[in-house]
C-alpha cells in the first residue's frame, strides 16, 4: 500500500499540459460546474495562449456564471488571435454585449460575422435583425430578416419572421407615404409663399412707378391756410 501511495503522488502532482487542463475543463463543463471549468480553461490558456478555443470556452463559462466583464475579456483575447474560432467568439461577444446594454458593440460584432460569410452568418443575421428591430431601424431589420430566410429557408421560426416582415413592410410603406405627403405639403407652402412674395413685389413696383403722377395728401394745404388767415383779417 505504501508503495502504491508513493508512486501515485508524483503522478497527481506532476505538471499537466494545456490539453489535459482543457479536458478537465470540458468534463466540468458537461456537468455544468462552470466555475471549476473556467479555472481549468484558464490554466490551459496560460500554458498555450495561442489557442483561441480555450478562450472561447473560458468566455462561455464566465458568461454562464454572470462574470460578464471577465467573459468579454476572454472573448476579446480569443478574437485577437484570429484563429478558427473567431466567428464563434465574435458572435458570442455580440450576445454578451447585447446583454450588457452595449447595443452598438453588439451590432458591430454581428456585422463582422456576417461580412466574414462563415457558418455563423445566418445566426448573426437573425440576431442583428432582432437588434435593429429593437433600435427601430426598420429598413435594415427587414433586409436582414429577408436575407436570413434566404439562407435558412427551413428555419423553424420562419412563420414568425414572415409575420414580422409583413408588419415591417406595412410600417415602412406607411412611413414613406407620410413622408411623401409631408414633402408635398412643404412644396405647396413654399409655392404659396413664393406666389405671395411675387404679388407683393408687383404691387410695390406698381406703386413706385406711379409715384410721380400721384398727388400728395398734403398738396394745397398752404393755400387753404392762407385763405383762412386772409378771411380772418377781413373780418
Amino acid at each position: 500500500m505504501l508503495v502504491i501511495i508513493i508512486i501515485c503522488i508524483p503522478i497527481s502532482l506532476g505538471a499537466q499540459t494545456a490539453d489535459e487542463w482543457f479536458a478537465k475543463g470540458l468534463d466540468a463543463f458537461r456537468w455544468q460546474k462552470n466555475a471549476d471549468a473556467a479555472a481549468f480553461f484558464g490554466k490551459a490558456g496560460e500554458i498555450d495562449p495561442g489557442n483561441d478555443e480555450y478562450f472561447l470556452y473560458l468566455g462561455i463559462c464566465f458568461h454562464e456564471i454572470k462574470r460578464f466583464e471577465d467573459a468579454e475579456e476572454a472573448y476579446t483575447g480569443g478574437i485577437a488571435l484570429s484563429g478558427p474560432q473567431k466567428d464563434s467568439l465574435l458572435f458570442r461577444r455580440g450576445n454578451l454585449r447585447w446583454v450588457r446594454g452595449n447595443l452598438e458593440g453588439a451590432l458591430e460584432d454581428y456585422t463582422r460575422v456576417v461580412d466574414a460569410g462563415g457558418s455563423y452568418t445566418p445566426s448573426a443575421l437573425l440576431n442583428r435583425a432582432n437588434l435593429e428591430l429593437v433600435g427601430e431601424k426598420h429598413l435594415a431589420a427587414l433586409e436582414d430578416y429577408e436575407n436570413y430566410l434566404v439562407m435558412e429557408p427551413n428555419a423553424p421560426d420562419r412563420e414568425t419572421i414572415e409575420k414580422i416582415i409583413a408588419l415591417l413592410s406595412e410600417d415602412i410603406e406607411a412611413a414613406r407615404s407620410a413622408e411623401a405627403r409631408r414633402l408635398a405639403e412643404e412644396a405647396r407652402k413654399a409655392e404659396e409663399q413664393a406666389r405671395r412674395e411675387a404679388l407683393m413685389r408687383e404691387v410695390l413696383d406698381s406703386l413706385s412707378d406711379s409715384g410721380d403722377d400721384t398727388t400728395s395728401v398734403s398738396a394745397g394745404t398752404e393755400d387753404i391756410r392762407k385763405e383762412f388767415e386772409d378771411s380772418l383779417l377781413e373780418d
